[in-house]
């Protein structure tokens, strides 16, 4: 089936080919060329306006839609820097009163805690004496657990050895 469409694709174009062919000689033999020249014309005149028309109406169709475009786009990049001038008004009027005093009176806190823990001698040189003291403590504590464990096991294998003899 495609293969006879094909040929039938062939054999037309080779008709016109023919018929055009013909229609020149017969054209030539006749002079009918000036005619033929202004039939031409004719036609590729109302065939430019035509196309003319159709581009016209393409550049309105063009422009209309572009104006439909900007007035719905408009509103929202005016919402949208609306919203950006609020945002970037808000952070400035939050930094200003919320975060500012607050790092403000931390660091004074901080700051009058270390002084005072300075002057009533709870500083970090008394936490260190007492952490050295704590770990002696606890040294020692494991040093009478070790000898009770010795004396329990020496107590044990005396018994042991005299329970042998």
């Amino acid at each position: 089936m495609l293969a006879s469409k094909k040929n039938l694709i062939i054999a037309g174009a080779v008709v016109a080919v023919l018929l055009i062919i013909g229609f020149v000689v017969v054209a030539t033999l006749f002079s009918w060329w000036p005619v033929v020249v202004d039939i031409t014309l004719c036609f590729a005149a109302l065939a430019s306006l035509v196309l003319l028309a159709a581009l016209i109406y393409a550049v309105f169709s063009l422009t209309r839609t572009v104006l439909r475009v900007r007035d719905e786009v408009m509103p929202a990049l005016d919402s949208l820097k609306s919203t950006a001038s609020t945002v970037r008004e808000t952070a400035r009027t939050a930094s200003s009163f919320g975060v500012q005093p607050a790092v403000r009176t931390a660091s004074a806190v901080l700051g009058g805690g270390q002084i005072a823990s300075v002057i009533l001698g709870r500083g970090q040189a008394r936490s260190r004496s007492e952490k050295r003291q704590r770990r002696r403590q606890e040294l020692e504590r494991e040093m009478e657990r070790e000898e009770q464990l010795e004396m329990e096991q020496t107590g044990l294998t005396l018994e042991a050895h005299n329970g042998h003899r």
